[in-house]
């Protein structure tokens, strides 16, 4: 009786915990988009299309960098599981000090490897820019001083208190996106707003360093460190190994495309691609915060759970949430996202309608593989799939350059490289090692529900895209297109969802839990 009460106790924590972080995680991630919009109209306006191009080149260029930091970051919160579920605070302040240790160290490797590039930068870019170095280095610099203190985010995310980073990640943000507005208006000046970006990413971390001190460091600060106990190094290395393989593939896939474009097209058409990458990306921000607002809960849950059938279940309940959310957004970004574009910065700033395909292709293939990179990041499969993110490297930068030199194809051949790699490496392996891993199971029964939600997905956006892009044979003005196409995607992605899942079992357990909600808050207002 006593354990089933436990038990019941754990489980209703975790699932408080779960809750409250994808809330504030998503509801932050909303935010910071209408900031990111409200910033983006203002840079464009005030410094135009090729600073804004130039803003995304030296972003990419920058995130490459971050290979440097090998997805330690993951390793060690996975290894911080198991010591906070069990209370050994010994362990835990041992394993912060040796985090503490590699990051200055990363810190260093990124600014001398950093440095290296700056002879690079005007072929990278394609062409001499005033003042490159100097923009250059000061989000060198910021990115340098990000690994300084850092670290201590792991300890609260690995307690299961995300809503904490998400909160003073946002207020961080807002304050930077409210002094970088007005000073662009007062001075017009590109340095003085990345000189902003890094003194915020200064203070954020701050902030994170006295939260976790007051509230962690008491449990610990009168405790003896002790050795890191050898399997956890001995999981750690492995686990950095393979996250730093999957940094790898992830920077080459998904870092590389502004560089490219860059050289072999131009800057302007990087700020053109941007303008869509930012929408698609701030909707996936949303989407992958509330995915992974779970990895910490799951992680936790794990280290101490290892019934195999529960662990697909609720594998299946995520992986239906995240289908959900790729069910709809997708259909808005294809039905809504060109009149949005035109209407925000105007006609000449709208690309093909078949390079927004594309783009929604790739959407929905990387939206539905959140799922299996929540589960390794919580399960520590990073070194069981360390074979993957070379291949997918190697094959995204093969067929970029091949569709680039000698066919000639642009921006579509990059785009296509892109959706190949990651419909038939990255998905493929991903889900081999959570199932094979994880589970103990055959991934026969993961394609089974893949490719059927990937028809379904596929169905609504040919319907959507036919309705919504036949529309503007009405006189309408833009605002006008845009409200329709909106009201347009949600009708028919709603009826079409409806259709597809009302027989579905997550889809009856999900409408449960929303009516015992409505229900409960109506017995609370009675």
């Amino acid at each position: 009786m006593k354990e089933n009460w436990i038990r019941y106790m754990t489980n209703k924590s975790h699932l408080h915990n779960a809750v409250l972080n994808m809330g504030v995680s998503g509801g932050s991630a909303v935010l910071k988009i209408i900031l990111g919009f409200i910033s983006r109209t203002i840079f464009i306006h005030v410094l135009g299309t090729e600073f804004l191009g130039l803003n995304g080149l030296l972003t990419s260029v920058l995130y490459t960098l971050s290979l440097a930091e090998m997805g330690v970051g993951n390793a060690i919160v996975y290894s911080l599981y198991h010591p906070i579920s069990v209370g050994d605070w010994a362990v835990v302040r041992s394993i912060m000090r040796l985090y503490q240790t590699i990051y200055r160290i990363l810190a260093g490797i990124v600014l001398v490897i950093g440095i290296t590039l700056i002879p690079f930068l005007p072929i990278i870019a394609g062409k001499p820019i005033k003042n490159l170095t100097v923009y250059y280095c000061i989000l060198l610099f910021n990115s340098v001083v990000s690994y300084l203190l850092t670290y201590n985010r792991s300890l609260i995310i690995a307690n299961e208190c995300n809503y904490i980073v998400s909160t003073v990640d946002f207020l961080t943000y807002l304050a930077t996106m409210l002094l970088q507005i007005t000073t662009l208006f007062l001075w017009k000046n590109y340095s003085v707003y990345l000189v902003l970006q890094v003194f915020f990413t200064v203070i954020g971390n701050v902030v994170l360093t006295i939260i976790v001190r007051r509230k962690y460091y008491w449990k610990f600060e009168n405790i003896k460190s002790s050795k890191v106990p050898k399997d956890v190094i001995r999981k750690l290395k492995k686990n950095v190994i393979g996250t730093f393989a999957n940094k790898l593939g992830d920077v080459v896939v998904n870092g590389t495309v502004n560089i490219l474009i860059a050289m072999f097209i131009n800057l302007i058409t990087v700020g053109l691609y941007s303008n869509y990458q930012l929408v698609i990306s701030a909707i996936q921000s949303v989407m992958f915060n509330i995915a992974n607002a779970m990895t910490s809960t799951i992680g936790n849950m794990a280290a101490v759970n290892k019934d195999y059938e529960s662990r697909t279940k609720l594998f299946f309940k995520h992986q239906f949430m995240t289908y959900t959310m790729a069910f709809f957004a997708s259909a808005f970004i294809l039905g809504s996202l060109p009149y949005f574009i035109k209407l925000w910065i105007g006609d000449k700033f709208v690309m093909p309608n078949y390079i927004l395909i594309i783009m929604v292709g790739i959407f929905v293939i990387n939206s539905l593989r959140y799922t299996e990179l929540v589960f390794i990041d919580a399960y520590g499969l990073a070194y069981e799939q360390r074979i993957k993110p070379f291949l997918e490297a190697a094959l995204n930068l093969s067929l970029s350059i091949i569709f680039l030199a000698f066919f000639k194809m642009g921006i579509v051949g990059i785009l296509i490289a892109s959706a190949l790699t990651s419909f038939f490496v990255a998905t493929t392996y991903e889900a081999y090692v959570v199932f094979r891993y994880g589970f103990r199971k055959s991934v026969y029964i993961f394609y089974k529900k893949y490719f059927k939600v990937i028809l379904e997905i596929t169905i609504n956006l040919i319907i959507v895209y036919f309705l919504t892009h036949t529309i503007t044979i009405f006189h309408l003005n833009d605002m006008e297109l845009f409200i329709l196409s909106i009201l347009l995607v949600f009708g028919v992605t709603s009826l079409s969802y409806y259709l597809f899942n009302f027989k579905r079992a997550e889809f009856k357990e999900l409408l449960g839990v929303l009516i015992r909600k409505i229900n409960g808050r109506n017995e609370h207002y009675n």
